[in-house]
């Protein structure tokens, strides 16, 4: 086990990290809005008060809606977004869309199961209804209208029910169109806004009847078919990426779900830990998607028995949890052991949260780690887009709202977003995918630049221009992810994804003048950063209370050895129930009293911290623990010294303990049992090549069984 305190390198580290966090959050907060332009929606009316007049609107035409059901949503029509934004600029397109087009709405809906028979209504965010429909059978009988009468009722319905001034719309009789139904004669009427063009895209007013009632009525920019023709080319390049980009993502899938598998025909590892955490991913995803039933809803064909719909609902719910969760289970069983194999000191990812593993020093250090890098990373998106803007680069903006406040607990969607793409692809992407194609390739450098890029470009389904650039962003990121793995550990690396997904929705949320919504954008943030807050006072809790601890035992835990015993002097400063600086539980070890012999080979490994995967090669001409070559008479001059290759099987016996066997103690420490044991663990890796680390030689693991072959191996489209 590794020292329980932070070094000095460790501790300049994490500062270097924080700073850089800490400049890239002042930087994004600074330059976000001028990376990522927003447009803001002004909201003058709230959601319920936009269904209440759509309903009001609804019956003002005679409309009876008594035993109706009602859904809203917000809606933006994206064609017309996006073609202001690339052909007007940001700025113009927001003036136009905050102030005289009508490019988002909440969009109501009153419908009855099984009755074809449905009224819409789209509200703007100023209160207005700009837009109307009302859905027949097509062959009900309605009285039919000349042209002149028909024109005559849609300019009724512009002039006194929804407020239109014709003075300022042109009439297009070209436009004009009839449609013969069986029982009735359907007209449609089409005006055009004066002296107004959006670079070449007009905007127009539509009337429907439907015998003689009102059918529809719309305001919309009309995109010109080039337009629309050149940007479905961009977004077939988008496509295009992310759709090669589902060729790796398999082979990583299908080569972990081969090893777990393999393993586990050997014994070498275990589905349980992965099923659980598969099912927490599950449940997060089916309360999510739940969360949002008003919009589920929204979509219901009146055709359809209401219960089947629920009951398919649900059972979609449930196909796409299992699904979700099963994007995790299936990496994990492959993927763990691999990690661990290729980082042993780390701690295993299923006791990384356990409250123990929140308390040790490499998750209050890949806390820090993740955090720091997650706001690192805001400042990074903002300035490659402020650079990239200068060379071509185009995002679409974002909106100030989203469909997420419109649900009963908004908080779900930030955490279950954050969870579900943090593990499901740092899982893939980092803890496994590294490790696997280092030892596919021989080279980390590869192992860590090919699946940072290969996760990039599956989210090039972006509609960004040009369509590669979503993957250069993301896998620059990702290289730096997977260094950030290979330092500091996955967890930091899960923390940091988490992190930057979670925190999307929580902004969102904060930003509302809704204090619920506000209290649930704490929520989501507090789930990054509760882990850090715990580990951090634990961590310092456990600092100074060794500080503490070790001067009340230290007299208690020095031994000293005569002449004739074997070792001369050994001095431990260790700590009641706590680990020591050595990793030695104070309570459970005696050092040896003067005239005693050394009785159990365990207690003289705990005492000079041979235990728990702390394996040591001892070198005669290098750094020597304590005095271990003079108690043990190795000869520097012979190969004595190869013999001292501690592996951590010392409960068998073999190696070092076939030589040196148990001698009973003469006497035992007054109050203490004679055999103070200590746990070692028998199933960690062997090791062989020695490197210099501080002042103990630690030894690399074995590639043991996952070196013996060659993985012969063979996404979910992200958006």
């Amino acid at each position: 086990m590794a020292d329980a305190r932070l070094t000095g390198s460790e501790k300049r580290a994490l500062i270097l990290w924080v700073i850089c966090g800490v400049l890239g959050l002042v930087f994004a907060q600074r330059y976000f809005f001028r990376a990522f332009p927003e447009a803001a929606v002004d909201f003058k009316v709230s959601r319920t008060e936009a269904q209440q007049r759509a309903k009001d609107f609804v019956q003002g035409l005679g409309e009876n809606l008594d035993g109706y059901q009602s859904t809203i949503t917000f809606e933006v029509d994206d064609n017309a977004k996006t073609y202001l934004e690339r052909e007007l600029g940001l700025q113009e397109a927001n003036r136009l869309m905050s102030s005289e087009l009508n490019i988002w709405f909440w969009d109501v809906r009153f419908f009855k199961p099984q009755q074809e028979e449905e009224y819409r209504a789209r509200v703007s965010p100023a209160g207005k209804v700009v837009a109307y429909s009302h859905k027949i059978e097509e062959a009900r009988a309605a009285k039919s209208l000349s042209r002149e009468e028909a024109l005559a009722a849609a300019q009724q319905l512009l002039q006194a029910k929804l407020g239109t001034n014709l003075d300022n719309w042109n009439f297009l009789p070209e436009e004009a169109n009839s449609q013969v139904r069986p029982n009735r004669l359907d007209w449609s009427f089409t005006w055009e806004r004066k002296n107004f063009k959006a670079k070449d895209a007009p905007y127009r007013l539509e009337v429907g009847l439907q015998g003689d009632h009102i059918g529809n009525t719309q305001e919309f920019l009309q995109v010109p078919e080039a337009w629309t023709r050149s940007y479905q080319h961009l977004r077939s390049s988008n496509i295009f990426y992310n759709q090669i980009a589902l060729i790796p993502y398999g082979f990583l899938l299908g080569a972990a779900l081969w090893l777990g598998i393999s393993l586990m025909r050997q014994d070498k590892t275990s589905w349980g830990a992965a099923l659980k955490l598969g099912a927490l991913v599950a449940v997060l995803f089916f309360l999510m998607q739940a969360n949002d039933w008003n919009s589920i809803r929204a979509g219901y064909d009146t055709h359809q028995a209401y219960s089947s719909f629920v009951t398919a609902q649900l059972a979609k719910l449930l196909l796409g949890a299992l699904a979700t969760g099963l994007m995790v289970t299936l990496v994990l069983p492959g993927g763990e052991p691999l990690y661990r194999a290729a980082q042993p000191a780390r701690l295993r990812l299923y006791k990384a949260f356990s409250l123990r593993g929140i308390r040790s020093k490499e998750f209050f250090s890949s806390s820090v780690v993740g955090i720091s890098m997650a706001a690192a990373h805001m400042g990074f998106i903002v300035a490659f887009y402020m650079i990239g803007s200068k060379f071509g680069v185009w995002a679409p903006q974002d909106l100030s709202y989203s469909d997420v406040v419109n649900t009963s607990f908004p908080w779900i969607a930030g955490v279950a977003i954050g969870v579900m793409a943090a593990t499901s692809e740092e899982f893939l992407f980092r803890l496994f995918a590294i490790p696997f194609l280092e030892k596919m390739t021989g080279s980390r450098i590869l192992a860590v630049i090919l699946p940072a890029f290969f996760w990039s470009f599956l989210h090039s389904a972006y509609p960004q221009e040009p369509g590669y650039i979503r993957g250069i962003e993301v896998g620059l990121i990702g290289i730096l992810a997977g260094i950030v793995m290979l330092r500091w550990g996955i967890v930091a690396t899960l923390i940091w994804h988490y992190t930057v997904d979670a925190s999307l929705v929580g902004m969102l949320l904060i930003r509302s003048d809704n204090l619920y919504f506000k209290i649930s954008g704490v929520v989501v943030g507090l789930a990054a950063v509760a882990p850090l807050a715990w580990s951090g006072i634990s961590y310092l809790a456990r600092f100074e209370g060794d500080i503490d601890a070790r001067q009340q035992v230290g007299d208690v835990t020095q031994s000293r050895l005569q002449a004739d015993a074997l070792v001369a002097h050994l001095a431990l400063g260790l700590r009641a129930r706590l680990q020591g600086r050595h990793g030695v539980d104070g309570d459970e070890v005696d050092g040896t009293r003067a005239h005693e012999h050394v009785g159990h080979l365990e207690r003289l490994l705990a005492v000079v911290r041979l235990r728990n995967q702390q394996v040591v090669h001892i070198h005669a001409q290098l750094p020597r623990v304590g005095r271990v070559q003079g108690m043990l008479r190795v000869d520097e001059r012979r190969l004595t010294a190869q013999l001292l290759r501690l592996g951590n099987h010392v409960q068998r016996h073999r190696r070092l303990t076939a030589r040196f066997r148990p001698v009973n103690l003469n006497h035992a420490p007054a109050g203490k049992a004679a055999h103070a044991q200590r746990r070692v663990n028998r199933q960690a890796p062997r090791r062989n090549h020695v490197h210099r680390d501080q002042h103990v030689l630690a030894a690399q693991p074995h590639d043991r069984a996952l070196a013996v072959r060659l993985f012969d191996l063979r996404y979910r489209c992200f958006q």
